[in-house]
């Protein structure tokens, strides 16, 4: 596979070791190089008696290197990359030597340890247990919230702005203890609303209508279907077990294309977020991953390259969360267009709307579109068609400029996450080439 500038940045772990590796970007920095399907490798003499050996897993984007960094991917690794990006002829190609097999060979026997794992059955009369003893808790929770949310509006919001941080962090905490984490997070975003903002007032309500209508669904669980009894189980903050998501979730078979990739701090984790699409199948699909401070990602995505897999997803009203079942290899990178991509904002938003029928506690609609503009007025960021129609944009100082930029006025093709004020762009396509803004939405 072969990885664009853009697409090796998007791996470093910061600029520091950008600036380091585009400076090992050079042949006579190297001694060796080699190059396959599968892998990349190579010798860089450092300072010490023997050269560092280097080596990247192309399929399933990993690295090795023998350097002391503690950084990953360490310089070398990204050096290597750089120059193959750019001179792909300084590399032989052939088999790779034994070190580097036994290298893949060990990530190859790892994974299939975890699948043989993962197929292993749930012992469901003891999670029966343990889900009938959470349940109770629950319930007592949600009752205490839509008291809470009742209190709220009673005594009025006006003066909200002034109190949010202690008002809204014990009823936080209140849920944590009834084991409703998912509801803790919706109080959380209503503290961290912007309460200097002009909008404040509507995302005060809509936010806290949004967690009194999930508590109350909660409370007749057992009157829905079962996609909305798993869809409420989650929004409440019932975790799906990977173990069951993979024994029991719809399995399918793409080549999926990276579309975009964010990442974002929760708490004291991050939180990485892969949006991928279905060249055959036409479907949106979200990789999470949630990595503590100074953890590796188990599984490097590129956005805007294509893995071919098979992903297995998670149960709900709009499935779109997945986990990898197996990974396959690569295919080259394609531009989305026909069936599963909008012409045009009038065609997306109907994709909104029926999204939004099939599942109202949906936040932002996964959404492709083509032959679009970015155009500026007033300040504010929209895309525009060729039928004059608009939407705003969400799209911070960083996002603008390189936005404008690439486009320059254009017509583009990208993907983005709707919302019900306004719309997120997270990448595009325009000339066979693909940029991403993900990050660089809010300033």
């Amino acid at each position: 596979m072969q990885l664009s500038e853009d697409q090796i940045i998007k791996l470093a772990p910061d600029a520091a070791s950008v600036k380091a590796g585009k400076g090992l970007a050079s042949a006579a920095k190297w001694v060796l190089r080699g190059a396959s399907d599968w892998a990349l490798w190579g010798h860089c003499q450092g300072s010490g008696k023997n050269p560092y050996q280097t080596q990247v897993d192309l399929q399933n984007i990993a690295f090795k290197c023998s350097c002391p960094s503690h950084k990953f991917p360490c310089k070398h690794s990204l050096g290597l990359l750089f120059l193959y990006a750019s001179q792909p002829d300084l590399f032989t190609t052939g088999e790779e030597p034994d070190w580097v097999k036994e290298w893949l060979e060990k990530r190859a026997g790892k994974a299939v340890e975890k699948k043989e794992k993962a197929d292993k059955p749930v012992d469901v009369e003891a999670q029966a247990k343990r889900q009938e003893a959470r349940h109770k808790k629950v319930l007592n929770g949600v009752d205490d919230l839509q008291g809470w949310l009742k209190d709220l509006v009673r005594s009025g919001l006006l003066n909200v702005p002034e109190r949010a941080q202690a008002l809204f962090a014990g009823i936080s905490k209140r849920m944590v203890d009834a084991q409703a984490p998912g509801l803790a997070g919706m109080m959380r975003q209503l503290q961290e609303i912007h309460y200097f903002g002009e909008d404040w007032k509507y995302e005060l309500t809509a936010g806290a209508s949004r967690a009194y209508l999930v508590a109350e669904s909660y409370k007749h669980l057992d009157q829905l279907s079962p996609e909305w009894q798993d869809e409420i189980r989650t929004l409440v903050g019932y975790p799906q077990a990977k173990e069951e998501v993979l024994a029991n979730g719809e399995q399918v078979s793409d080549d999926w294309l990276v579309v975009a990739s964010e990442s974002l701090q929760q708490d004291r984790l991050t939180v990485e977020y892969n949006w991928l699409y279905g060249r055959q199948t036409c479907r949106y699909a979200l990789f999470l991953q949630f990595l503590t401070p100074g953890a590796l990602a188990e599984t490097a995505l590129l956005p805007g390259s294509v893995v071919v897999a098979d992903v297995t997803f998670y149960k709900g009203v709009t499935p779109t969360r997945v986990l990898f079942r197996e990974q396959k290899g690569t295919r080259e990178p394609f531009i989305p267009s026909g069936k599963g991509c909008c012409a045009g904002l009038a065609e997306a938003m109907q994709v909104y709307r029926e999204s939004m029928t099939r599942n109202p506690f949906t936040y932002e609609v996964p959404v492709l579109v083509s032959e679009v503009r970015l155009v500026m007025h007033e300040k504010q960021v929209w895309i525009k068609d060729s039928n004059e129609y608009l939407i705003p944009l969400t799209l911070g100082e960083a996002g603008k400029l390189k936005g404008f930029a690439v486009t320059g006025g254009r017509e583009f093709t990208g993907f983005f996450l709707a919302g019900e004020r306004s719309w997120r762009v997270l990448s595009l396509w325009i000339e066979d080439k693909y940029y991403t803004l993900s990050n660089e939405y809010n300033g």
